[in-house]
């Protein structure tokens, strides 16, 4: 399934942007833990604080348990530099440089590695209101990676001068992130294992509500935004009854639909990767929380979900969103029009008829010739139309179905501006992650060209505007319809930006068969 493939999604391509961050004249700011003293920000009286503590190091005895509140400090905490990035393979940094290498851009724009530490719940503060007077909406960053790679770095900071405090944030990733084991849950006082990454968000967005006001942060209008595992994580928190009241709005970007392991299925794998790590059968958390991080990220790299777990997640989570009020959190969410291609190059799709068939099959032997017929190959070219059926499936599809059965307000979105990056570049349009390059103005060393300068900018008023109000339409932008009603209708991010019906239509319809009859099981 698509979980399962998206440890190279996410912000896999953004590189480091200073956006006005500047090493003279510090500021400070005192939260609940202690006094920090960050760097000034911008030209206004702003300010950009790194690698604050929102929890304690889930190290040792407390590996595999919710997190715990940071210590305080005494005297001044240096907020001028980004916290060690959570244990995880070493693959990030070399994805972003052959991601930036494929589209044409400078892979040494893409920063080095930090050090990996399992003391890494920290987050960082953007924010152009240091002096307070009116507080400003905030918007809370979760990264993508698969929920096994990535770091809250910098990336979204480019919304800061916006209008709006910004929030990144490390959480716990991959086998210290996602472990279910039948021991856990015994050991959990609601009967639960296997989420400890969504609890770490949850965490840092209590943090934010006690905390963010004193950033010029408005704790009544917090929106959440991810991409790919990301947004997974911003639909899962969506759905959790422990989340709410912690955040107003929320947007998700190419999401795979929220989905989650059953515990029991999630359980079943963690007594497989206890075996490997040799635990005894009986007793394995003492050798599990003694294990040292370079033998367990070699027995598990990669393959984590979300749990339903029972506590943080009591149902899958189509069917708590699809239960929602009608006064739920309003969301904006969509995916891009090409979105495999560039996963391609770790997952390749079939290239020949057969595998090609049997890559349809998955859906269902009764659905086969209708998927031929819709997603045929033209002039045998079975690789690319394998590829955009791959971005449909994994996809758009999934992120069309949250908002079919949403039952308030959802604005949906596609992505379809084409690179600027010449002749190598132009396949790649649509690309896993080219919503964040437009949105957050990377460039990658190279131009953005004037089409994709003009998406990015109406994306960042349409998602500021959506994190003040709880609508993203004001005036100089194209009406954005909210996707209920008999004729749903979708904004198309591309040349032109336009308002559209139809999208995914009729393939996603015969894809929603399969995954219902799936969930139906």
């Amino acid at each position: 399934m698509a979980a399962r493939t998206r440890w190279v999604a996410g912000s896999f391509l953004v590189v480091t942007i200073a956006n006005g961050v500047a090493a003279a004249s510090p500021v400070q700011v005192k939260v609940d833990a202690g006094l920090l003293e960050g760097s000034r920000f911008g030209t206004t009286p702003g300010g950009a604080f790194k690698g604050i503590p929102y929890a304690a190091a889930p190290a040792g005895d407390w590996r595999w348990k919710p997190p715990r509140p940071a210590p305080p400090w005494t005297g001044t905490r240096s907020a001028h530099a980004l916290g060690p990035v959570c244990p995880q393979p070493d693959t990030w940094p070399r994805i972003r440089r052959r991601v930036a290498t494929l589209l044409g851009g400078d892979p040494d724009l893409v920063p080095p590695p930090r050090p990996i530490s399992e003391d890494c719940l920290s987050l960082n503060v953007w924010t152009p209101n240091l002096a307070g007077k009116a507080k400003l909406p905030v918007m809370v960053w979760l990264h993508g990676g698969g929920f096994t790679i990535g770091s809250g770095d910098d990336e979204a900071a480019a919304l800061a001068p916006h209008g709006v405090v910004v929030v990144t944030l490390n959480y716990r990733l991959g086998l210290l992130g996602f472990l279910a084991h039948p021991a856990l849950t015994r050991e959990s006082e609601h009967a639960s294992s296997g989420n400890y990454g969504l609890l770490d968000q949850l965490e840092a967005l209590r943090w934010v509500q006690r905390n963010i006001a004193a950033f010029g942060g408005d704790p009544t209008r917090v929106t959440i935004f991810g991409h790919s595992s990301g947004a997974d994580a911003v639909l899962q928190l969506l759905a959790s009854p422990l989340a709410r009241g912690l955040f107003q709005r929320a947007v998700a970007q190419s999401s795979a639909g929220g989905e989650t392991l059953a515990l029991a299925r999630a359980e079943a794998q963690g007594v497989e990767l206890a075996a490997r790590l040799e635990a005894p059968t009986a007793n394995p958390l003492p050798t599990l929380r003694a294990a040292n991080l370079e033998r367990l990220l070699s027995v598990a790299p990669g393959g984590f979900e979300a749990v339903t777990d029972g506590w943080l997640l009591p149902d899958a989570v189509p069917r708590l969103l699809a239960a929602e009020q009608p006064h739920a959190v309003p969301l904006v969410l969509g995916a891009t029009a090409n979105e495999w291609v560039i996963l391609a190059q770790a997952f390749p799709p079939p290239k020949d008829r057969d595998g090609y068939r049997a890559l349809l099959l998955q859906a269902g032997e009764a659905r086969l010739e209708r998927l031929l017929a819709l997603y045929a190959p033209v002039d045998d070219d079975v690789l690319t139309v394998a590829t955009r059926y791959l971005g449909d499936r994994n996809f758009v599809c999934p992120t069309r179905h949250v908002a079919v059965q949403r039952r308030t307000r959802t604005w949906l979105y596609l992505v379809s501006a084409p690179p600027a990056l010449g002749p190598a570049g132009v396949r790649f349009a649509g690309f896993h992650g080219s919503d964040l390059r437009l949105l957050f103005g990377v460039d990658l060393g190279a131009p953005l060209g004037e089409v994709g300068e003009r998406v990015g900018a109406a994306m960042r008023r349409y998602w500021v505007r959506f994190a003040t109000t709880g609508d993203p339409n004001q005036p100089g932008l194209p009406e954005w319809p909210t996707y209920q009603g008999a004729n749903p209708q979708h904004l198309e991010l591309g040349d032109p930006i336009r308002v559209v019906a139809g999208l995914g239509r009729p393939g996603c319809d015969v894809l929603d068969e399969a995954q219902d009859e799936a969930r139906a099981r």
